[in-house]
C-alpha cells in the first residue's frame, strides 16, 4: 500500500517502476481529504500544520502569512501554480529529497513532526525523521500527520531563495532560508540558517549562527558567514565535481541572504 496525498512525485515513481517492470502496489489509500491532514490550528503558543495541505495553501492562507512567511514565501517558489495546488507539504517531506523546497525552511523554523500509525503516535525532529536522500525514518504502517512550530516571541525576519537551471518550474541546484530577530540596537539576537541541495540529509548552519548572534550586521560579518557556509558544506559533502560551482554559489548566496533578512548591513 502507498500514500496518496498530492502524488506529484508519486505518479513518476508509479510509472518509472512500471517501465523497469516492477509490480504496482496493490492499493493506493488518498489522505488528501482527511480533515485532520489538512488544518492549519493555532494550539496555545503552536501552530499545527497538517501534512496534507497544498503548497498553494501554504502561499495565500493568511495564518501562514503571517506565523510563518518564511514557509509561505518558499511555498509560493515550489513548482508551477499547477504543482503547488496538488503538491502537499507532508509529501515533499515523505519523498525526502535534498532539494525539497519544503524541508528547507522548516528546518529552519525548527519543525516538530507528528507521526501516526493504528498503533501509536510519536514527535520527531524534521533533522531525524529524513536518513538520507530519498529515505526516512517511517516505520511501515507509519504515516506523517502533522507539523507543529513554536511561534517567535519576537518579530522575525525572513529570507528564502533558491538557484535554479532556469527561472521557473525547476528543480532547486541550492536554496537557503533564513529566521533571524534583531535586537532593538540592530544587532542579531537570533538567527537559523538552512541550506537545501548541498548536503545529503537536512540540517542547519550552527556553525554560521554561532558566529552571528549578538554582532552588528555588517558586510565583513556576512562574508565571513558566507566562507564559513561553502567551508562546512565541503566537509560534510566532500569537495565532488558540482563543488566547483557549489562552493562560490553557497558563499554568495548566505552573504545576499544575511543582508536581504537584516534589511542592509552598516558599512565599517
Amino acid at each position: 500500500t502507498r500514500i496518496l496525498a498530492g502524488g506529484t512525485d508519486l505518479m513518476i515513481g508509479l510509472r518509472s517502476a512500471y517501465r523497469e517492470g516492477k509490480a504496482p502496489p496493490a492499493f493506493l489509500l488518498d489522505v488528501s481529504e482527511l480533515p485532520d491532514c489538512r488544518r492549519i490550528q493555532f494550539e496555545g503558543e503552536r501552530l499545527t500544520l497538517g501534512s496534507a495541505v497544498p503548497f498553494r495553501t501554504l502561499e495565500n492562507d493568511p495564518t501562514v502569512r503571517q506565523s510563518l512567511p518564511l514557509l509561505a514565501a518558499a511555498a509560493a517558489q515550489m513548482g508551477s501554480v499547477q504543482v503547488r495546488s496538488q503538491a502537499t507539504i507532508g509529501g515533499n517531506v515523505g519523498t525526502a529529497s535534498p532539494a525539497g523546497d519544503g524541508i528547507t525552511p522548516l528546518v529552519a523554523l525548527g519543525a516538530e513532526v507528528q507521526i501516526v500509525s493504528r498503533k501509536n503516535s510519536r514527535t520527531t525532529a524534521l533533522t531525524d525523521l529524513i536518513t538520507g536522500p530519498g529515505r526516512t525514518g517511517l516505520e511501515p504502517g507509519e504515516l506523517i500527520h502533522s507539523f507543529c512550530f513554536k511561534l517567535p516571541e519576537q518579530p522575525q525576519r525572513s529570507f528564502f531563495h533558491k538557484i535554479m537551471r532556469r527561472q521557473a518550474v525547476a528543480i532547486a541546484r541550492m536554496n537557503l532560508a533564513i529566521q533571524l530577530a534583531l535586537e532593538p540596537t540592530g544587532r542579531i539576537a537570533s538567527v537559523r540558517l538552512s541550506v537545501g541541495a548541498v548536503f545529503p540529509t537536512p540540517r542547519r548552519l550552527n556553525e554560521v549562527e554561532e558566529s552571528l548572534v549578538g554582532q552588528a550586521p555588517e558586510k565583513k560579518l556576512f562574508e565571513e558567514a558566507g566562507r564559513t557556509a561553502a567551508k562546512v558544506m565541503l566537509q560534510v559533502s566532500g569537495r565532488r565535481p558540482s563543488m566547483a560551482y557549489k562552493e562560490p554559489a553557497l558563499e554568495r548566496l548566505v552573504t545576499w541572504g544575511l543582508e536581504q533578512a537584516c534589511g542592509g548591513f552598516r558599512e565599517v
